[in-house]
């Protein structure tokens, strides 16, 4: 460090109208990009949403078969949308100790 430097003058040489630029544009990609994942992580939990809600129509023979039974289906098709209700489910069939 020289006499002739201070913090104002690296300050000053190191953000230049360029550099500011090219960071503020870099951390907009990034926010994008993350913002798409996101997207696109809520659309595939809504399809795994809905082909679960598929199994609300069964008839009880279908739930005794999978192990479960229909209020354990409506249960689970409740929960919150990050929540994988099939995992839910299987785990509740497990603790249950019904089915296989």
């Amino acid at each position: 460090m020289t006499v002739f430097d201070n913090e104002l003058t690296r300050h000053a040489t190191a953000v230049t109208p360029g550099a500011l630029a090219r960071r503020l544009t870099a951390q907009a990609l990034g926010w994008f990009v993350t913002r798409r994942e996101r997207a696109a992580e809520h659309r595939r939990q809504r399809l795994d949403r809905q082909a679960y809600c598929a199994l609300l129509g069964k008839e009880d023979w279908v739930y005794r078969d999978m192990g479960v039974n229909r209020a354990d289906v409506e249960w689970a098709a409740r929960l919150p949308l990050h929540v994988n209700a099939a995992r839910e489910l299987e785990r509740l069939r497990a603790r249950s100790g019904m089915g296989r």
